[in-house]
Parts: structure tokens; C-alpha cells; sequence
């Protein structure tokens, strides 16, 4: 018998798409893979077997496209997309046509609880959160040092490995690092990532004379990821919206202090003074502060390791997706 076939839908093509094709196989199925430019709607359609179901996301740029089709069409939540606590948020009364999914996706109990508010019976959402592939991040292992970075020994590094957009706020990340670096001499800052906002970020970067003290890497590939988190002192997000940051608990998995934005999907994993620390969105000042006075002895590594370990095994958890497409 041949392993059953699955349609995954998505308007991209970065790494978190690569994690659920990875998954979809792992559970056993034949994945053709379909991107949302064209006639998406006609491209699913013409897809043989007809019983394949679809994963399609984020919900309303490219899920929205296939409801109604005769095959079953499961949403995949990016948190962001349903989430009401950011500037770029959909309207819920322009989400009712959730309720007509055959199942949905999440990755956080605040999206599912959106979810079900707009009439999607709770036995059609599949809760699984982003998880970390536990066998590569560790909290021991090879580690990019301050030195490694062109910093001096002794420096304190922040690391941010958030897209460079407003919904992510990293422009935060470099005004607050700003401030703190009055007080903190040794303290860095690292910007992973890109995004239309980069050549911003630098300009900022050289008007307020930082430019020895911020690098700005790039794009990282996650096989080289462990080693840049663990060699971090800190690792700081501020965004305004979250399902699961994959990457927040990368780093708890590293056994790194975490600072992240009190939103409706951190708050999840990060509970305050214990596996992480908080700041209100949009608190420069807040952030400024915890980067000075935020030390591993203040948070319990040991607590984030096992919330992760318990909890967001991707292993585990992916395996869960059979369920929902079978």
C-alpha cells in the first residue's frame, strides 16, 4: 500500500515551510508541494487523489483561497494571522469563514481559543506547538564566542534572529540595545535575519555610532544555529504577535537567558523571573533595562530546559499532524 498523499499550501518557502514538509514525510506522507501565486485554487483542484487533503497557511492569504473545495482543507494557523494583539491583525468578524475548515493547526491554547470563539468546533483544532529538535539543540556543544563575532574577549552578547519587519519589532531590539550600551560597556549586540527594513536598521545603526559594537549576520541556517545561541548571553525578541516562536525555544533548549515581549504566545512559555523574562510590547525602555540587569542566575535554565524537553520535542509533536490528516 502506497503512503498517502497531502497538498501542502503556503505563500512562502523559508525555513518553518521546510519544517512542515519535513514533518508531513516523517508521519508517512507523500507531500506535493504548492506555492499561492497563480490559480492556487485550480492547481489543488487538478491534484490527484481527489481524498488528499490540503494544508494550507497562513489562514487569510492563502487557506482562505481553497475553502469550499471538495477535498478536506485543514488550516495552518501562523499565530500572527489570527492573533488580534498586533497592528497588521485581520478582523475577526473577517475570519467567519474558519468555521467552515475541516480542521485547523495551531500552535498556541490563545489561537485555538480564537478559533473556537469563531466557530470551529474545538474537536477539528489540532494544538501542537512549534517545537526543537532536541538532539541538535543542546546546552553543550561547539558555541561562536564574543571573539568569534570580532567583539572583545569578555564582551556580553545579545542575540536577536527575528525577520527585520515591524511586526517583529527589531527595530526595538537595536533602540533599546542603544540605550543600554550607555550603561553596559561590554555588552553587543548580534541582528540575525534580514527583511525589508535591514538597510533601515543599518543606517540607524551608524547614526547613533554603534557600529563596532552591532554585526548584522544575515540569514542563519539552522544547522548553525545551536552553536551562534549558545554563544550568546542573551537572547532577546520583541514581537508584537507570536503563536510559538521557534526560535525562543531554541534557545531555552541551549540553555540561554531569554527576554521576550509579554504577548499572547510567549506568555505561554515564558513565566516571568522563572524560564525567561518579560517586557511589555513596544517598552524600549523596559527592554533597555533587562539587557543591563538581566544575568543566567536571575532565571532558572534547568525550568526552560525541561518546559522545553516536556513539552516542544518536534519529534513528538509532529506526529500528531497523522490524526488530523487521516
Amino acid at each position: 500500500m502506497s503512503d498517502p498523499h497531502v497538498i501542502y499550501a503556503s505563500a512562502s518557502a523559508g525555513i518553518h515551510d521546510q519544517r512542515w514538509v519535513e514533518a508531513l514525510s516523517a508521519c508517512g506522507f507523500q507531500v506535493k508541494v504548492l506555492a499561492a501565486s497563480g490559480d492556487l485554487r485550480a492547481a489543488v483542484n487538478a491534484f490527484e487523489p481527489l481524498s488528499a487533503p490540503v494544508l494550507a497557511g497562513p489562514l487569510n492569504t492563502v487557506t482562505r483561497l481553497l475553502v469550499g473545495l471538495s477535498r478536506p482543507v485543514i488550516g495552518l494557523s501562523w499565530g500572527y494571522d489570527l492573533q488580534q494583539d498586533h497592528t497588521q491583525a485581520v478582523a475577526l468578524e473577517d475570519l467567519a469563514w474558519i468555521s467552515g475548515l475541516d480542521g485547523l493547526v495551531v500552535d498556541s491554547p490563545a489561537t485555538r481559543d480564537l478559533a473556537i470563539s469563531l466557530g470551529l468546533a474545538p474537536e477539528r483544532i489540532l494544538l501542537t506547538p512549534w517545537g526543537v529538535d532536541l538532539d541538535l539543540f543542546t546546552p553543550t556543544g561547539p558555541a561562536v564566542s564574543a571573539v568569534g563575532h570580532g567583539f572583545a574577549s569578555g564582551s556580553r552578547v545579545v542575540l536577536s534572529l527575528r525577520t527585520h519587519d515591524t511586526l517583529y519589532r527589531t527595530s526595538d531590539v537595536i533602540e533599546a540595545f542603544a540605550r543600554a550600551a550607555l550603561v553596559d560597556p561590554a555588552l553587543m549586540l548580534v541582528m540575525g535575519g534580514d527583511g525589508p527594513l535591514t538597510p533601515d536598521y543599518r543606517a540607524r545603526v551608524r547614526e547613533l555610532g554603534l557600529e563596532s559594537r552591532v554585526r548584522f549576520i544575515g540569514r542563519v541556517n539552522e544547522a548553525e544555529l545551536p552553536a551562534l545561541l549558545r554563544g550568546a548571553d542573551l537572547y532577546v525578541t520583541a514581537s508584537e504577535t507570536d503563536g510559538t516562536s521557534v526560535t525562543l525555544l531554541q534557545a531555552m533548549a541551549c540553555g540561554i537567558p531569554v527576554i521576550a515581549s509579554r504577548n499572547a504566545g510567549n506568555v505561554t512559555w515564558i513565566r516571568n523571573g522563572e524560564t525567561g523574562q518579560l517586557f511589555d510590547v513596544g517598552d524600549v525602555d523596559g527592554l533597555a533595562y533587562l539587557m543591563v540587569a538581566a544575568h543566567p542566575e536571575q532565571v532558572s535554565r534547568e525550568a526552560a530546559l525541561n518546559l522545553v524537553r516536556n513539552e516542544c520535542n518536534w519529534s513528538v509533536n509532529r506526529l500528531l499532524l497523522t490524526k488530523l490528516l487521516t
